[in-house]
Protein backbone atom coordinates (compact mmCIF):
# COMPACT_ATOMS: atom_id res chain seq x y z
CA UNK A 1 0.00 0.00 0.00
CA UNK A 2 1.16 3.38 -0.89
CA UNK A 3 1.89 5.65 2.07
CA UNK A 4 2.34 9.48 1.54
CA UNK A 5 5.75 10.73 3.30
CA UNK A 6 4.95 12.85 5.64
CA UNK A 7 4.62 16.73 5.23
CA UNK A 8 1.93 18.42 7.01
CA UNK A 9 -1.53 16.88 7.51
CA UNK A 10 -4.22 17.09 4.18
CA UNK A 11 -7.91 17.22 4.70
CA UNK A 12 -9.83 16.81 1.63
CA UNK A 13 -13.53 18.14 2.02
CA UNK A 14 -15.78 15.34 0.55
CA UNK A 15 -19.30 15.97 2.83
CA UNK A 16 -21.39 17.72 0.35
CA UNK A 17 -24.56 16.53 -1.72
CA UNK A 18 -23.35 17.22 -5.21
CA UNK A 19 -26.44 18.64 -5.90
CA UNK A 20 -25.63 20.73 -8.95
CA UNK A 21 -24.34 16.83 -10.33
CA UNK A 22 -27.58 15.00 -9.66
CA UNK A 23 -28.66 12.28 -10.38
CA UNK A 24 -25.54 10.89 -10.55
CA UNK A 25 -24.29 11.92 -6.79
CA UNK A 26 -27.04 9.96 -5.87
CA UNK A 27 -25.06 6.81 -6.52
CA UNK A 28 -21.71 8.14 -5.81
CA UNK A 29 -19.81 11.13 -4.20
CA UNK A 30 -18.54 13.66 -6.36
CA UNK A 31 -15.11 13.09 -5.61
CA UNK A 32 -15.32 9.97 -7.49
CA UNK A 33 -16.44 11.60 -10.50
CA UNK A 34 -13.71 12.03 -13.17
CA UNK A 35 -12.00 14.67 -14.96
CA UNK A 36 -10.00 13.72 -17.78
CA UNK A 37 -11.47 10.51 -17.32
CA UNK A 38 -10.01 9.70 -13.82
CA UNK A 39 -11.73 10.22 -10.47
CA UNK A 40 -10.88 13.61 -8.90
CA UNK A 41 -10.00 12.30 -5.18
CA UNK A 42 -7.26 10.16 -7.07
CA UNK A 43 -5.77 12.63 -8.70
CA UNK A 44 -5.36 15.00 -5.89
CA UNK A 45 -3.82 11.96 -3.52
CA UNK A 46 -1.41 12.02 -6.52
CA UNK A 47 -0.43 15.73 -5.97
CA UNK A 48 -0.66 15.56 -2.33
CA UNK A 49 1.67 12.31 -2.38
CA UNK A 50 3.71 14.02 -5.29
CA UNK A 51 3.95 17.14 -2.66
CA UNK A 52 5.09 14.88 0.53
CA UNK A 53 2.09 14.83 2.64
CA UNK A 54 2.42 11.41 4.47
CA UNK A 55 -1.19 11.75 6.39
CA UNK A 56 -4.96 12.41 4.70
CA UNK A 57 -8.26 12.64 6.39
CA UNK A 58 -11.23 12.66 3.93
CA UNK A 59 -14.44 14.39 5.40
CA UNK A 60 -17.46 12.20 3.83
CA UNK A 61 -21.34 12.52 3.94
CA UNK A 62 -23.38 10.29 2.42
CA UNK A 63 -21.56 7.48 0.02
CA UNK A 64 -19.05 8.00 2.52
CA UNK A 65 -17.50 4.40 2.91
CA UNK A 66 -17.91 3.40 -0.83
CA UNK A 67 -15.05 6.94 -1.07
CA UNK A 68 -13.30 5.36 1.66
CA UNK A 69 -13.37 1.73 0.21
CA UNK A 70 -12.49 3.20 -3.47
CA UNK A 71 -9.07 5.17 -2.16
CA UNK A 72 -7.99 2.34 -0.31
CA UNK A 73 -8.85 0.01 -3.56
CA UNK A 74 -6.60 2.66 -5.44
CA UNK A 75 -3.65 1.80 -2.94
CA UNK A 76 -4.14 5.05 -0.35
CA UNK A 77 -4.09 4.84 3.18
CA UNK A 78 -6.63 7.83 4.62
CA UNK A 79 -8.40 8.24 7.74
CA UNK A 80 -12.22 9.19 7.38
CA UNK A 81 -14.43 11.34 9.80
CA UNK A 82 -18.20 11.99 8.66
CA UNK A 83 -20.53 15.12 8.64
CA UNK A 84 -23.60 14.55 9.69
CA UNK A 85 -25.39 17.22 7.45
CA UNK A 86 -24.12 19.30 4.65
CA UNK A 87 -23.77 22.68 6.77
CA UNK A 88 -20.76 24.34 5.35
CA UNK A 89 -16.63 24.12 4.93
CA UNK A 90 -16.12 24.92 8.34
CA UNK A 91 -18.39 22.89 9.65
CA UNK A 92 -16.79 20.01 7.50
CA UNK A 93 -13.47 20.90 8.88
CA UNK A 94 -14.29 21.34 12.28
CA UNK A 95 -15.39 17.39 12.33
CA UNK A 96 -11.36 16.37 11.09
CA UNK A 97 -10.32 18.52 14.25
CA UNK A 98 -9.71 16.37 16.55
CA UNK A 99 -7.64 14.28 14.66
CA UNK A 100 -5.21 17.61 13.82
CA UNK A 101 -4.19 17.45 17.66
CA UNK A 102 -0.68 18.16 17.40
CA UNK A 103 -0.37 19.05 13.83
CA UNK A 104 1.65 22.47 13.48
CA UNK A 105 -0.43 23.42 10.33
CA UNK A 106 -2.40 21.23 7.69
CA UNK A 107 -3.98 21.88 4.22
CA UNK A 108 -7.08 21.94 3.55
CA UNK A 109 -8.70 20.61 -0.03
CA UNK A 110 -12.31 20.90 -1.31
CA UNK A 111 -12.88 17.53 -3.33
CA UNK A 112 -14.10 19.17 -6.54
CA UNK A 113 -10.54 20.98 -7.26
CA UNK A 114 -7.58 20.41 -9.14
CA UNK A 115 -4.68 22.27 -9.20
CA UNK A 116 -1.07 22.23 -11.00
CA UNK A 117 1.35 20.36 -8.39
CA UNK A 118 4.01 23.73 -8.67
CA UNK A 119 1.41 25.43 -6.99
CA UNK A 120 0.69 23.33 -4.23
CA UNK A 121 4.19 23.42 -3.75
CA UNK A 122 4.54 26.91 -3.76
CA UNK A 123 2.01 27.82 -1.21
CA UNK A 124 3.74 25.23 0.92
CA UNK A 125 7.30 27.29 0.70
CA UNK A 126 5.29 30.52 1.08
CA UNK A 127 3.76 28.86 4.41
CA UNK A 128 7.08 27.68 5.50
CA UNK A 129 8.87 30.66 5.04
CA UNK A 130 6.40 33.52 6.02
CA UNK A 131 4.47 31.55 8.66
CA UNK A 132 1.27 33.50 8.82
CA UNK A 133 -1.86 32.19 9.96
CA UNK A 134 -3.29 30.90 6.87
CA UNK A 135 -1.85 30.98 3.32
CA UNK A 136 -4.71 31.13 0.64
CA UNK A 137 -4.83 29.35 -3.04
CA UNK A 138 -5.87 32.83 -5.62
CA UNK A 139 -7.58 32.70 -8.67
CA UNK A 140 -8.02 35.38 -10.99
CA UNK A 141 -11.97 35.50 -12.35
CA UNK A 142 -14.08 38.03 -14.21
CA UNK A 143 -15.82 40.91 -12.46
CA UNK A 144 -19.08 39.21 -13.55
CA UNK A 145 -18.75 36.10 -11.75
CA UNK A 146 -17.50 37.41 -8.36
CA UNK A 147 -20.93 37.25 -6.64
CA UNK A 148 -20.50 32.94 -6.75
CA UNK A 149 -16.87 33.31 -5.11
CA UNK A 150 -14.70 35.07 -2.35
CA UNK A 151 -13.17 38.59 -3.62
CA UNK A 152 -9.94 39.11 -1.76
CA UNK A 153 -7.63 42.02 -1.74
CA UNK A 154 -4.03 41.18 -2.08
CA UNK A 155 -1.31 43.66 -1.33
CA UNK A 156 2.23 42.80 -2.11
CA UNK A 157 1.23 39.08 -1.14
CA UNK A 158 -0.74 39.61 1.88
CA UNK A 159 -4.42 39.23 1.96
CA UNK A 160 -5.72 42.20 3.61
CA UNK A 161 -9.57 41.74 3.58
CA UNK A 162 -12.24 38.87 1.97
CA UNK A 163 -15.94 39.51 1.01
CA UNK A 164 -17.82 35.82 0.66
CA UNK A 165 -20.42 36.37 -2.41
CA UNK A 166 -19.79 39.99 -2.76
CA UNK A 167 -22.57 42.06 -4.59
CA UNK A 168 -21.32 44.44 -7.50
CA UNK A 169 -20.35 47.17 -5.30
CA UNK A 170 -18.56 44.64 -3.03
CA UNK A 171 -16.03 43.59 -4.88
CA UNK A 172 -12.40 44.03 -3.93
CA UNK A 173 -10.80 42.52 -7.44
CA UNK A 174 -11.21 39.98 -9.67
CA UNK A 175 -8.91 37.97 -7.11
CA UNK A 176 -10.73 35.11 -5.96
CA UNK A 177 -9.85 32.75 -3.14
CA UNK A 178 -10.09 29.37 -4.29
CA UNK A 179 -10.77 26.51 -1.59
CA UNK A 180 -7.50 24.80 -0.72
CA UNK A 181 -5.72 26.52 2.28
CA UNK A 182 -2.93 25.86 4.17
CA UNK A 183 -3.52 26.65 8.09
CA UNK A 184 -1.21 27.19 11.05
CA UNK A 185 -2.51 26.13 14.70
CA UNK A 186 -3.37 29.65 15.44
CA UNK A 187 -6.46 29.40 12.98
CA UNK A 188 -7.98 26.41 14.48
CA UNK A 189 -10.01 28.50 17.30
CA UNK A 190 -11.56 30.58 14.16
CA UNK A 191 -12.80 27.67 12.63
CA UNK A 192 -14.36 26.58 15.88
CA UNK A 193 -15.75 30.07 16.77
CA UNK A 194 -16.87 30.71 12.94
CA UNK A 195 -21.07 31.77 12.86
CA UNK A 196 -23.60 31.45 10.21
CA UNK A 197 -23.33 32.73 7.11
CA UNK A 198 -26.39 34.71 5.36
CA UNK A 199 -26.70 30.97 3.69
CA UNK A 200 -27.20 29.14 6.94
CA UNK A 201 -24.03 27.79 6.55
CA UNK A 202 -19.95 27.65 8.60
CA UNK A 203 -18.16 28.72 5.67
CA UNK A 204 -14.44 28.68 5.86
CA UNK A 205 -14.20 32.38 4.07
CA UNK A 206 -15.78 33.90 7.04
CA UNK A 207 -13.45 32.20 9.29
CA UNK A 208 -11.01 33.95 7.30
CA UNK A 209 -12.50 37.20 7.45
CA UNK A 210 -12.90 37.15 11.18
CA UNK A 211 -9.07 36.12 10.89
CA UNK A 212 -8.23 39.27 9.13
CA UNK A 213 -9.87 41.59 11.26
CA UNK A 214 -8.23 40.23 14.54
CA UNK A 215 -4.65 41.27 12.72
CA UNK A 216 -3.90 37.51 11.94
CA UNK A 217 -1.62 37.77 8.56
CA UNK A 218 -3.20 35.73 5.80
CA UNK A 219 -1.06 35.33 2.24
CA UNK A 220 -2.09 34.94 -1.04
CA UNK A 221 -0.50 32.92 -3.97
CA UNK A 222 -1.67 32.61 -7.56
CA UNK A 223 -2.56 29.68 -9.44
CA UNK A 224 -1.91 30.15 -13.08
CA UNK A 225 -4.33 27.27 -13.37
CA UNK A 226 -7.32 24.89 -12.21
CA UNK A 227 -9.76 22.88 -12.89
CA UNK A 228 -13.56 22.76 -11.10
CA UNK A 229 -15.97 20.17 -11.12
CA UNK A 230 -19.08 21.96 -10.17
CA UNK A 231 -21.86 20.85 -12.36
CA UNK A 232 -22.90 19.09 -15.41
CA UNK A 233 -21.15 21.02 -18.18
CA UNK A 234 -18.28 21.02 -16.03
CA UNK A 235 -18.67 16.76 -16.35
CA UNK A 236 -19.13 17.00 -19.94
CA UNK A 237 -16.86 19.41 -20.74
CA UNK A 238 -13.84 17.88 -18.86
CA UNK A 239 -14.08 14.88 -20.20
CA UNK A 240 -15.51 15.27 -23.87
CA UNK A 241 -13.21 17.95 -24.91
CA UNK A 242 -15.10 17.85 -28.49
CA UNK A 243 -17.89 19.44 -26.63
CA UNK A 244 -16.10 22.37 -25.61
CA UNK A 245 -17.23 25.11 -27.70
CA UNK A 246 -20.79 24.31 -26.86
CA UNK A 247 -20.78 23.71 -23.34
Amino acid sequence: MRLLHRHVLAVILAGGRGSRLEPLTHAVPKAMLPVNGRAVVLQQLEMLEAAGFERVVLVTGRHGSLLEEFVRGQGYEVERVHQPEPLGSAHALQQALPLLEGEESFLVLACDYLFPEEHLQEMLEVHSAEKPAATLSLKRMKREEMGEASSVRLEGGRVTALVEKPSEDEVLSEIAAAPMYIFSREAVSFIEGVGLSPRGEYEIPLALQDMIEAGLELRGVLTPTWVHLSGWRDLLRLNFRYLEPYL
